[in-house]
């Protein structure tokens, strides 16, 4: 039990002994809102109307009758219907810091999801598309939940999904082939000897690229591939031509035929479009692999929308003949609100289309697969997170109560979150107007690095590129992680990279301070320090080792409602106690037992602000 439960449950005692009744819980002690009424807070409302009497009345008699010392705490005292505690600072300090010492980089740690194994689903990008800030937001909140529930004992398994053939990837191919029909010459048809000779009339161009694309054949595709310059087989140029046919096919509505003859060409295997295709796709990959590694996400397995294309055709056969789906207007629909089904009635959840009209899935259709296929390689999971951002909200509704019409039992969680703009205004792919990911973490990069160096003209070159790096990534995944999920966020880099607010590099400053005052101590290993943490009595030591020991509270609620922003706000909580530590303390300068003690609440106050970041996938450069 931690320090901070330990007191919880002396104080619950304490009350519970003084009013002779056993029923106060330790999560009725709770923090006040207001600092300086104490530590704790105890509200008399429930007891008192249990036992019939004035709030106000018992909560001056339970203060009168605490001593101090009792359970840690130096005094209690009454206001209005609550009890204030103001704990024991030297006891909480000497505690504290013992526990950070003893568990180190697992300070923090609880085992509340122990045994309990949970599929997050997460990083869930297009392919065809390039790859821009708003995916960021899925990709570093998928990745801080995954981090915060192996941190709380969960045995994760962490995977994704790339959506590599949906209707985004026969509209980016399309308009590929369309524009290397040129490169695929015209040649004069063979005539019968007998015939006789007719003149050669090339075909017109767009009349040539239809005829291309309606008999597409091996050698075509492979001169359209090779015909691609090698530095645009990128997600970027490949984004930037989906926008582009996205624009023409909405100017031109006939063109949408041929996209979804390609669509359907993929679907059947059709050799020629699947080169064309898995060539395309592995640069998108690749791209993507790469971010996913410089932020540091593992995954399991990474599950592909191709793999479920033919399991998704039967599945919408099965569900027919079992009179789940019906036909309409020939495509396949569910329509909840007239199945009778009693765990989905009254939910209003309309019509759910699995396949359209021209006979093409949708990517609706092979999440039914995806979920099988999950609980085939994973049977043991107890529960399955999908982190999908918000606009996707009735869709998963409806496939989870498809999915339960179905057998399948496992629990299912849709984790949505909102958008991420820019002061310029919304980005989207279709139109082009988004800011890339590798232009983006480039300018990050840039205005961090010229700020370090403002700070350390003196540094080489490569300690500069390190720490712009880890104060650019500090920027950027704090400002991501610290908003609630299901609130919009605003991303200006300027504020973002800023040392001082709430950000990441205030965060980041305030352990290279504590760094510093450990270097400059000569601590090689804080197993050195032998200090007795209990001669810290100072308010801002006490503030201190308070703001640490809320740590593994911080973890635990926000791996519970699946919030990084709570441990993010522990952070900034805990990076202003370290500020006012660090101006109000002398430690370097303090006699040699208060020096030593005040080195391990120091070192003891590094260790957990670290372990907080780790959870945030956030690093931390050495001085900044």
């Amino acid at each position: 039990m931690y320090t901070l439960d330990a007191l919880r449950s002396n104080i619950a005692r304490l009350i519970s002994e003084i009013v002779e009744q056993t029923i106060i819980q330790p999560d009725e002690i709770v923090f006040p809102p207001n600092k300086e009424m104490g530590d704790f807070a105890f509200g008399c409302f429930k007891l008192a109307k249990e036992r019939k009497t004035n709030p106000v009345e018992l909560a001056k008699t339970i203060a009168d009758n605490i001593t101090a010392g009792d359970h840690g705490v130096e005094s209690a005292s009454s206001e209005g219907p609550y009890v204030n505690f103001k704990l024991d600072g030297p006891l909480l300090v000497h505690r504290v810091t013992h526990e950070v010492f003893e568990q180190g980089e697992k300070y923090g740690y609880s085992d509340i999801g122990l045994n309990k194994q949970v599929m997050l689903e997460y990083a869930n990008l297009n392919s065809h598309k390039e790859f821009h800030v708003g995916h960021l937001r899925n990709i570093l909140y998928g990745l801080s939940v995954y981090r915060l529930l192996e941190f709380t004992g969960h045995k994760t398994i962490p995977v994704s999904y790339i959506n590599d053939l949906g209707v985004n990837v026969s509209k980016c191919i399309w308009l590929l082939v369309r524009r290397g029909a040129d490169h695929i010459e015209q040649t004069k048809p063979e005539q019968k000897i007998d015939e006789k000779p007719k003149p050669f009339v090339p075909m017109p161009e767009r009349i040539w690229a239809s005829h291309i694309i309606e008999n597409m054949n091996m050698d075509w595709a492979k001169k359209i591939i090779d015909n691609i310059p090698a530095k645009n087989r990128t997600g970027k140029y490949l984004g930037n031509i989906y926008a582009e046919s996205t624009k023409l096919l909405e100017e031109n509505e006939e063109f949408g035929k041929e996209v979804s003859y390609i669509q359907a060409k993929l679907e059947e295997h059709d050799p020629a479009w699947k080169f064309i295709w898995q060539e395309t796709r592995r640069w998108s990959l690749q791209e993507l692999y790469r971010y996913l590694q410089d932020f540091g996400v593992v995954l399991k397995r990474q599950y592909l929308e191709s793999e479920f294309t033919d399991d998704a055709k039967e599945i919408v056969e099965r569900l027919i003949e079992q009179g789940i789906a019906i036909q309409s207007d020939g495509a396949v629909i569910v329509d909840f609100d007239a199945y009778p089904h009693p765990e989905i009635q009254n939910q209003k959840l309309g019509v759910m289309i699995l396949r359209k009209s021209d006979g093409n899935m949708l990517y609706a259709t092979k999440d039914i697969p995806l979920a099988e296929k999950k609980l085939e390689e994973y049977p043991k999971m107890d529960e399955s997170l999908l982190i999908v951002d918000t606009r996707q909200s009735h869709y998963f509704k409806q496939l989870f109560a498809l999915l339960k019409i179905m057998g399948y039992n496992i629990p299912l969680k849709h984790l949505g979150y909102e958008f991420v703009t820019l002061p310029q205004g919304a980005m989207s792919s279709r139109k082009g107007t988004v800011i890339t990911l590798q232009d983006f973490i480039a300018k990050a990069v840039e205005l961090a690095e010229a700020e370090v160096v403002k700070r350390h003209e003196d540094w080489n070159q490569g300690k500069v590129d390190h720490t712009g790096w880890c104060v650019a990534m500090g920027g950027i995944i704090f400002t991501m992680l610290k908003q609630d999920p299901e609130k919009a966020i605003t991303f200006e880099m300027e504020k973002a990279l800023a040392f001082e607010g709430d950000t990441g590099p205030y965060v980041q400053y305030s352990i290279t301070r504590l760094k510093s005052i450990l270097h400059k101590a000569q601590v090689k290993d804080i197993v050195e320090i032998k200090g007795d943490a209990a001669l810290c009595k100072e308010p801002a030591e006490k503030a201190l080792a308070l703001a640490v020991s809320r740590l593994p509270e911080a973890c635990q609620k926000a791996a519970a409602e699946y919030k990084p922003s709570i441990l993010a706000h522990w952070c900034l909580d805990t990076a202003s106690a370290i500020n006012a530590f660090y101006r109000d303390i002398p430690v370097l300068e303090a006699e040699p037992e208060l020096k030593n003690a005040r080195l391990k609440l120091t070192a003891s106050a590094k260790i957990a602000l670290e372990n907080g970041l780790r959870r945030l996938a956030i690093p931390v450069p050495d001085a900044m």
